[in-house]
């Protein structure tokens, strides 16, 4: 009976030892990592980047081509939908361009806009441009021209339509490393299109168009990422630099107001451009690259698919 309690006695000393020992060691390694971390911050702050305040911020031009109905722009329960596309086609450049000096231009005609209907803050933001005697079908000409007239005053120039979404920080910064990369100012590269319907993204230029053909002598990649020329370049969106600006300009801009291909609408947001520029997309491989949301589910809804070119991150959606 004595012998059992001692050894029970002895048994629980030494757990009680070595609990006390793991704490300490666990301590002791606590501290150490703490020592070692208040070193390492000192190391960080000797050796802190002497260029760590921001750099000149990039001067950029917007032109949105805008146009609504006249009942959308005299009732703003008749215009709700075009308000909110214009809501957050705004935000989505207040957002992704914050780091620059932005000047958002919404060129419209009279009659045929919504921007008294949006909050304080974006009207403030913007400058209106009412063309008269303009078919609004050819508002997106009248952007370019207002893009054009500004050559010298900025280093980049975005059009863009009143339903596209840029959600990406570095858009700039991507398109100018594919312009350092290429080496070409006769050469743009242009997002993808998706549209959000039901939890599923769907990069609806590939899904309207089954035969989408991609150039595989133009394909290159930068790292990683393809690029390549495609039958149908439409993004509802682009991107000059003030170079390339200026080359087009000096190109004399003959394919202006002509409807080249679809319509108007859809050749002053991509086709003319074909004049003077090739135009790159990133390749299917990695289409998510630089991309943009188109704010409507149409297309979604016309073509539900199936198709690779339609994802879902919730497998029971796809």
């Amino acid at each position: 009976m004595g012998t059992t309690t001692f050894r029970q006695r002895l048994i629980n000393a030494f757990v009680f030892v070595g609990t006390v020992g793991v704490k300490l060691i666990h301590a002791f390694v606590r501290k150490i990592k703490l020592i070692l971390l208040y070193q390492r911050r000192e190391v960080i702050e000797f050796l802190a980047d002497p260029q760590s305040l921001p750099g000149k911020r990039p001067r950029v031009m917007v032109a949105i081509a805008h146009i609504t109905t006249p009942e959308e722009s005299a009732n703003r329960q008749f215009g709700a939908q075009k308000i909110e596309r214009l809501r957050h086609t705004i935000d989505g450049l207040l957002t992704s361009l914050a780091h620059c000096d932005v000047q958002i231009v919404i060129c419209t005609v009279p009659q045929r806009h919504i921007t008294r209907f949006l909050p304080d803050y974006q009207q403030a933001s913007l400058v209106l441009h009412e063309a008269i005697d303009c078919d609004p079908m050819y508002i997106g000409f009248v952007a370019q021209d207002q893009l054009a007239t500004q050559v010298t005053q900025h280093d980049w120039f975005v059009f863009i339509e009143d339903d596209i979404v840029l959600s990406d920080s570095f858009f700039l910064e991507k398109i100018e490393q594919f312009n350092r990369v290429y080496g070409h100012d006769n050469a743009l590269l242009f997002p993808n299109r998706y549209e959000m319907s039901q939890g599923k993204k769907s990069y609806i230029d590939l899904t309207i168009d089954r035969d989408l053909a991609w150039d595989r002598l133009s394909r290159f990649a930068i790292g990683n990422v393809k690029f390549a020329e495609c039958t149908n370049p439409h993004a509802g969106i682009y991107c000059l630099s003030q170079a390339q600006m200026r080359r087009w300009i000096a190109s004399g801009r003959s394919w202006k107001n002509r409807p080249l291909m679809v319509g108007p609408l859809e050749s002053a947001a991509t086709f003319c451009l074909l004049e003077c520029f090739a135009i790159f997309k990133p390749h299917p491989t990695n289409l998510n690259y630089l991309e943009v949301r188109h704010y409507d589910t149409k297309y979604s809804r016309l073509y539900p698919g199936p198709s690779p070119h339609i994802l879902s991150a919730v497998s029971k959606l796809s």
